[in-house]
């Protein structure tokens, strides 16, 4: 009981904390707990979230430009002669690309996905953000749209950058 008394108030405190995000136009934006936040975003988080609109919108994918470095993307252009390899990331249905000859890139974007909480109205819930000039979902997503398999077939993520599933590496395109 005490364990369970101690993540409920770690959550609540969570929440609280995050009740302070809020949309342009003027929406709550709460983490999930689980959210796939990158390296660094979480202190920019409340000005990027502060120049979104939600349209009313039950998913939102938004690229916010800071004007300014804000850090590094590791989703980068590929060229003809970039060594390009493909694995699986851990809880993915599919295999990534990865370049393995490139460096992350200094940017000035973040891209922010959120859902709107079916049970909680005038709000949305933070799916992912990360340090991008935007991408489009990978081929095998079921949110792929009819530009994912061209983007990726020019972008890659730089090797190193997240973590894979050992064995499951290859060099000819699975999809």
């Amino acid at each position: 009981m005490e364990n369970f008394r101690n993540q409920n108030q770690s959550t609540m405190s969570k929440t609280a904390k995050n009740e302070a995000w809020r949309l342009q136009t003027g929406e709550v934006v709460i983490d999930r707990g689980r959210s796939h936040l990158h390296d660094s975003v979480e202190s920019l988080l409340p000005e990027a979230l502060a120049r979104i609109q939600s349209g009313d919108r039950d998913f939102l994918k938004e690229t916010v430009d800071f004007g300014r470095p804000i850090g590094r993307t590791t989703c980068v252009p590929t060229l003809p002669n970039d060594v390009i390899i493909w694995a699986k990331r851990p809880n993915r249905f599919g295999h990534t690309r990865f370049v393995k000859n490139r460096a992350p890139e200094v940017c000035s974007s973040m891209v922010i996905i959120l859902k709107k909480a079916e049970d909680r109205p005038g709000t949305y819930i933070l799916i992912s953000a990360f340090v991008s000039n935007g991408a489009e979902p990978e081929v095998w997503d079921r949110n792929a749209t009819p530009h994912s398999r061209e983007f990726w077939a020019s972008h890659a993520l730089v090797w190193g950058s997240e973590p894979t599933v050992k064995g499951t590496e290859t060099v000819r395109c699975p999809w």
